[in-house]
C-alpha cells in the first residue's frame, strides 16, 4: 500500500508541477503558488473528510502548519526555477535532495530495512536526476542560482515529508490541509511584504493546486503508515512525469540517458515493493 500510495503521488505531483512551471512562465511563481496553495486547501477539505479520522491532535495541526510554510516557500523556489532556470537541472535536483534527506534522517535514527528495499532506493535516487538532464544548452553561470533554488525548493518540501511523516494516525489526513493552508499563509504574507498583487487566479495554478491536493493526501497516507524514506524517495520521482509531458507538449527531446532513468526509477520502484 505504501508503493502504490507514494507512486500514485508522484505521477500526480509530476502533473501538477508540470502546469505550476508553465503558469509561472505567464505570471509570477508568488501568485501561482499563492493560488495553488489555496485550491489545494478547498479540495483536501472534502477528502479529509470522506476519509474520515478519529481525534485530531494538536501537534499534528502544528506540524501541518510549520510544513506547509516551509514547502510554501519551495514551491515560490521551485516554479521560478522551472519557469526562468532550466528544468534540466531545477527539477531533478530538487528531487533528489527531498529525497536524501528523509533517507539521511532514517539512517541517523537507525531505521531497519531489508537489504533489497535498500537497493531500491539507491537506485530510485540515482534515476531522479537521470529522468531530466538533457544534454547541451545553455551552460552558463545560471547553474548557481539554479542549484540554489532547486536545493532550497527541496529542503522546503523534504521538511513537508518529514512532519507529515511524524503525524499520527488517528488525525486522518487533517495535517495536509493544515499544510496547505500554512503554506498559502505564509506565500500570502510574502506577497503582502513584497506588495504582490495577486489578481485573478491563474487557471494553470488552480489545476496544479487540485493536483497537488490529491497527491497530498495520498503521501500523507503512505508516510502515516510505512517508512519515511522509502515513501518519500518514490514519492520524488516525479520528474518522470514532468519529463514525459515536456517531451510530449513541448516537443523537448528524450535522450538515451531520460530512458535509462526511467527504467532505472522503474527497477528501483519494484525492488522497494518486493522486499517487504
Amino acid at each position: 500500500m505504501v508503493v502504490t500510495l507514494a507512486l500514485l503521488s508522484a505521477l500526480i505531483v509530476g502533473v501538477g508541477d508540470y502546469l505550476g512551471g508553465r503558469g509561472t512562465a505567464r505570471r509570477p511563481a508568488i501568485v501561482v503558488t499563492f493560488f495553488s496553495q489555496i485550491t489545494a486547501c478547498l479540495v483536501q477539505v472534502p477528502l479529509v473528510i470522506a476519509l474520515g479520522w478519529t481525534h485530531l491532535q494538536g501537534g499534528d495541526v502544528v506540524l501541518g502548519l510549520a510544513s506547509g510554510a516551509a514547502a510554501g516557500v519551495g514551491y515560490i523556489a521551485f516554479f521560478h526555477g522551472l519557469a526562468h532556470g532550466r528544468m534540466a537541472v531545477v527539477a531533478p535536483l530538487a528531487a533528489l535532495t527531498t529525497a536524501l534527506v528523509p533517507v539521511v534522517i532514517d539512517i541517523v535514527d537507525g531505521v531497519r530495512l531489508p537489504g533489497g528495499r535498500w537497493w531500491g532506493v539507491a537506485i530510485a535516487l540515482a534515476a531522479i536526476p537521470m529522468v531530466a538532464l538533457r544534454p547541451g544548452g545553455d551552460h552558463s553561470l545560471r547553474l548557481l542560482p539554479e542549484l540554489a533554488l532547486a536545493i532550497g525548493a527541496g529542503l522546503g518540501f523534504a521538511t513537508f515529508f518529514v512532519a507529515m511523516g511524524h503525524t499520527s494516525d488517528s488525525s486522518g489526513q487533517w495535517p495536509v490541509v493544515f499544510a496547505s493552508l500554512g503554506g498559502a499563509a505564509m506565500v500570502g504574507l510574502i506577497s503582502l511584504l513584497q506588495r504582490q498583487r495577486l489578481g485573478r487566479p491563474p487557471l494553470l495554478a488552480l489545476g496544479s493546486g487540485a493536483c497537488t491536493a490529491v497527491a497530498g493526501v495520498m503521501a500523507v497516507k503512505a508516510l502515516q503508515i510505512g517508512p519515511i524514506a522509502v515513501a518519500t524517495v518514490l514519492a520524488s520521482l516525479y520528474p518522470v512525469v514532468t519529463a514525459g509531458m515536456a517531451a510530449k507538449i513541448d516537443r523537448e527531446r528524450v535522450s538515451a540517458l531520460n530512458a535509462f532513468g526511467v527504467a532505472a526509477a522503474l527497477a528501483g520502484a519494484a525492488l522497494i515493493a518486493v522486499y517487504r
